[in-house]
């Protein structure tokens, strides 16, 4: 119908409307609901749904390459909040639209990584001086960048002790506790902290075990910030440390990469070394610059080394059972690799930090 016979209908039933006629009001009445319910479904014709979140690679890349069989296979990759292939509704498209889409959240340099199961990942990006906080199953991407006048300065640890997310700055010698949501609750450490760097959760004591990079050892608090101890001291001995900076806990016993003397802790809570993985070289199992560390479901020990760029993979006892990763910008390779965290599902997370990125492999449950 042409816009001018348009308007003259509609002053003819609004005329009609003011009468009281009661088919005059019928036919009000039927307009609005057509035009409620053709609103309706021109919205829910314009969402969109969740896409696939890591579809299938083709060709795949995994590790040992064929014809050996497989351990490592990459899944995917997360450079910034598109790549979670969040759904939108009809409202939401339709205002994009209009403005134009929302600037994704990116990563500036993500170091630190903690997964809650299931699917929640908390990434410390000093970089940017932020803590992003992404949720799997919602596809939701929040960054934190401080709380009330504060800012972050650079995070670079988390931990998650259930819902509750501990993180360390570096800058600002502290630790910082905050809610699932990213909201504020205490700091506390800045008075014995010297360079907070990793940081994990021991939920058998209860306790907070926090790497003190510049004061060469671990200083333990509970979960209100209360100093505990501390384990160890600068040294080249077994349960001394070099410039210490990442930490991860499974069970009885705590993975810590020494740094500074090119190796890899295993200690029980106590912090006894129970046995070192690694010495400085350039061979097969050596290590020139260890940083993330974690436990696969079958007890095998994950070391990033930044400076090879590569992540190897060892036995309980320090053989080297594997290594996958080159120095690249491409699927699969690395560029100043940091933070590492392994979840339920035994895949794994990455902190390709130079790259700006996220990547994400799964451990193929085979024997290695």
């Amino acid at each position: 119908m042409p816009r001018a016979s348009c308007e003259v209908q509609f002053a003819r039933i609004s005329a009609r409307a003011k009468s009281g006629s009661p088919v005059a009001l019928r036919s009000v009445r039927t307009i609005l609901v057509s035009t409620f319910l053709l609103w309706i479904g021109v919205t829910a014709g314009c969402a969109r749904p969740q896409g696939v979140l890591f579809p299938q690679l083709d060709p795949p890349r995994v590790w040992p390459p064929p014809p050996d069989t497989p351990r490592i296979k990459l899944l995917g990759i997360l450079s910034d909040s598109r790549d979670l292939k969040a759904g939108q509704s009809g409202m939401e498209v339709i205002k994009a639209a209009f403005r134009g889409p929302r600037p994704p959240v990116k990563f500036s340099g993500p170091h630190g990584l903690a997964v809650r199961n299931p699917g929640v990942l908390a990434i410390a990006d000093p970089g940017g001086g932020s803590v992003h906080l992404i949720d799997l199953d919602s596809r939701s991407h929040r960054m934190v960048s401080g709380f009330g006048d504060q800012r972050l300065a650079a995070p670079v640890g988390a931990a998650w002790a259930g819902e509750r997310l501990f993180v360390t700055d570096a800058q600002r010698h502290e630790v910082i506790e905050l809610d699932s949501e990213g909201g504020f609750q205490r700091r506390f450490g800045s008075d014995v902290l010297k360079r907070p760097v990793g940081i994990a959760y021991v939920p058998k004591r209860r306790q907070l075990y926090v790497v003190d990079g510049n004061a060469h050892h671990l200083t333990v608090f509970d979960l209100t910030g209360k100093l505990i101890k501390t384990i160890g001291r600068r040294g080249t001995a077994p349960g001394e440390f070099n410039f210490p900076t990442h930490i991860c806990s499974a069970g009885n016993r705590f993975l810590v990469a020494d740094s500074g003397n090119f190796r890899v802790q295993l200690l029980d809570l106590d912090g006894r070394c129970v046995k070192t993985i690694g010495q400085k070289g350039d061979g097969a199992g050596d290590l020139s610059m260890p940083k993330g560390v974690a436990f696969d479901g079958d007890g095998h020990v994950y070391v990033i080394d930044a400076h090879f760029e590569n992540i190897q993979i060892f036995d309980e006892v320090g053989q080297l059972l594997m290594a996958f990763g080159e120095e690249g910008s491409g699927p699969g390779k690395f560029s100043l690799p940091a933070g590492l965290a392994i979840d339920d599902q035994d895949r794994i997370w990455v902190a390709d930090s130079g790259n700006r990125r996220v990547q994400v492999f799964e451990y193929m449950r085979t024997s290695l």
